[in-house]
Parts: structure tokens; C-alpha cells; sequence
């Protein structure tokens, strides 16, 4: 499904909106087009285009970027570290961008000699469409070869910094949508296939594991939408430090919890969820797919040194300062 839709106004509603991606299992970026081009186009001052966009994120040293017109009389840095406008050559490549090849934009993120900007890539960057995650959706690589940035837009390093933060909280939500149908599904099965003349939900080793499924799907839903009201309330501004820890816990539970939701779906269902016939099963390879693009040993190592860094003294007031009562 490719769905057109106007980014402009107020973040709040987005949040529903991607959590509703994940339970439909719909096939387009709205969650970046929402939650992370949104913002960071306004923070920068642009406006944000209609349509969906595919938000692109260099990570050090993929992309050579310098100045287009050299500063030559400049001494700061290598040469090109300095222009004599803003205007920039890129070269290099981004990969395994989801929805690049699909998407009406593809932003760009990238750091220069001057800092953080974005841009929006033109038709100068080759958009090579060879990959699929785990559920089938497509991954593309960016290849820029001496591409030529006439206006590229700065944004502050705090902005640009929560952007990664940002696209893992959107897979986070996708996840408690994609939880929550799993959940039902399973529901629905256990309460309606019958076994020895009773229906499977009436066995007790079922029950508990029933329990457990409802529990973790319960998680999720909890952390990503204490996540999505601080991403809500910070809108453009760069996350405050209770915000980013309530929105990596959000991702780290969503990840920990994708597996064993996916594995209690499938137990409960007698294991037919695997076969592509299932509709569990594209809810399933969504939950897997959605948790290998948040990367969550990244996410887990930055939570745990905040908790060490707050100490036993701060630890509480940590978590009780990421609350909704704070928001």
C-alpha cells in the first residue's frame, strides 16, 4: 500500500497512526514521514513535503562530504572543510534505507565540516533497490557519486543526534500494533479450536501461556506510549534527558518483547503460523523484521550506562522523572 498523506500540523495523532501501521501490517513509511521528517523539517525551518518520505541517516564515514566552492584562503581543516557558500559534494553511500525506492522524498541526514544538515535527495543519487527485511519490505542503498547539495539545511547537533532514537521509537510502535494483532489472533484461535471436546483456551498450560502473551503485549503498548508522549511534547525541540530515557526504554522493551510475543503467538497456534498461508505469519515476520532495524544492543548499552551513571541515589528519581506526570 503506498498512501499519500500531508505531514503539515501538529505531531499528536502520529502516534496512533503508526501504532494503527503496525496493526494493519501496512506496507509504507508514514512512521518516518511523521515522527522523524516531521520534526526535523520544522526544527530546521522547512516544510515538510506531502506525501511519504524515507528518512536516510549517514553513519560516520559513509558519505565524503566538502565543500562545493572552496574556501582556499581558509586554514581551518583540509582542504574543502570550508566554502565560500553552503553549497556541497557529496560522494560515498547510505545503505539498507527503508522505503528509498518507494518513497515520494528521501531525506537525507548527514554531518559536514560545518555540522549537521539535510537535503533532500535529487535524481543525481542512484537508488539501488537490492534488499528486503525479514518481512519483505524493501531496503535500498544511496549511492552518491560526487553529488553536487546546492541548498543544503543545517540543524542543530542535538536535533540531529535524536533522529536515530527517533526512527527506532517509530519500530517500537510498529511493534505494539503488529503485538496487539498477534494478540488477538491468538485470542480468537485458542477461544474457537477445539481439542479432546474443549476449546484450547480451557487447558491450563494454555492459560499460561496466554498470560504471558497478554503480559509482554502489555509492555509494549505501556513503553511506547509514555515514548510517543514525550515525542509528542518535544516535537521539534531535541529531547530532554527523562525523555530520552523514557523513549530508549520504550525500544529496548519493544525489541526484548517482539521475539517472545512472536514465539507465543506461534506455540499457541500449533506452529501453522509459520506458513505464508498464516495471517499470523505476516504479523510475525513484521515483529522480527521490526526489531532487527532498532538495533537494540545500541539501545540497551545506552540505557544501562544512564542507570549507572545516575547511581543507586539517582536510579529512582530517573525512572519516576520519565512519568506522564511530567509531561
Amino acid at each position: 500500500m503506498n498512501t499519500t498523506i500531508s505531514t503539515s500540523g501538529a505531531l499528536a495523532g502520529g502516534i496512533d497512526d503508526v501504532r494503527h501501521d503496525g496493526y494493519w501490517a501496512a506496507e509504507t513509511p508514514i512512521g518516518a514521514t511523521l515522527l522523524v521528517a516531521g520534526p526535523l523539517l520544522r526544527a530546521a525551518g522547512r516544510p515538510v513535503p506531502d506525501g511519504t518520505v524515507a528518512v536516510a541517516v549517514a553513519e560516520a564515514g559513509s558519505l565524503v562530504v566538502r565543500y562545493r566552492d572552496v574556501d582556499r584562503e581558509s586554514v581551518v581543516g583540509p582542504a574543502g572543510a570550508a566554502g565560500t557558500d553552503t553549497a556541497l559534494v557529496v560522494s560515498g553511500s547510505i545503505a539498507r534505507v527503508p522505503w528509498a525506492s518507494t518513497a515520494g522524498t528521501v531525506l537525507v541526514l548527514t554531518d559536514t565540516p560545518g555540522g549537521p544538515v539535510v537535503f533532500e535527495a535529487t535524481s543525481d543519487v542512484t537508488i539501488i533497490d537490492a534488499e528486503s527485511d525479514l518481512a519483505g519490505n524493501p531496503l535500498a542503498t544511496l549511492v552518491f557519486d560526487g553529488v553536487s547539495v546546492a541548498d543544503p539545511v543545517p540543524v542543530r547537533r542535538g536535533t540531529a543526534e535524536d533522529v536515530r532514537l527517533q526512527m527506532a521509537a517509530v519500530h517500537a510502535l510498529l511493534i505494539s500494533g503488529a503485538a496487539e494483532r498477534c494478540a488477538e489472533m491468538t485470542v480468537t484461535h485458542t477461544a474457537t479450536r477445539r481439542q479432546f471436546g474443549r476449546t484450547l483456551d480451557h487447558f491450563q498450560a494454555v492459560k499460561q501461556n496466554l498470560a504471558l502473551l497478554l503480559e509482554e503485549v502489555a509492555l509494549v503498548r505501556a513503553g511506547s506510549s509514555l515514548a510517543g508522549r514525550h515525542l509528542v511534547a518535544a516535537d521539534e525541540s531535541p529531547l530532554g534527558a527523562a525523555a530520552r530515557s523514557a523513549v530508549t526504554a520504550a525500544v529496548v522493551q519493544a525489541s526484548a518483547s517482539a521475539g517472545e510475543i512472536a514465539r507465543l503467538s506461534h506455540q499457541l497456534h500449533g506452529a501453522i503460523g509459520f506458513t505464508e498461508l498464516s495471517e499470523l505469519h505476516r504479523f510475525t515476520t513484521r515483529l522480527w523484521a521490526w526489531r532487527e532495524a532498532i538495533d537494540s544492543a545500541d539501545w540497551t548499552t545506552q540505557l544501562g550506562s544512564t542507570a549507572i551513571a545516575a547511581g543507586a541515589e539517582g536510579l529512582w528519581t530517573m525512572i519516576t522523572a520519565t512519568t506522564e506526570e511530567t509531561l
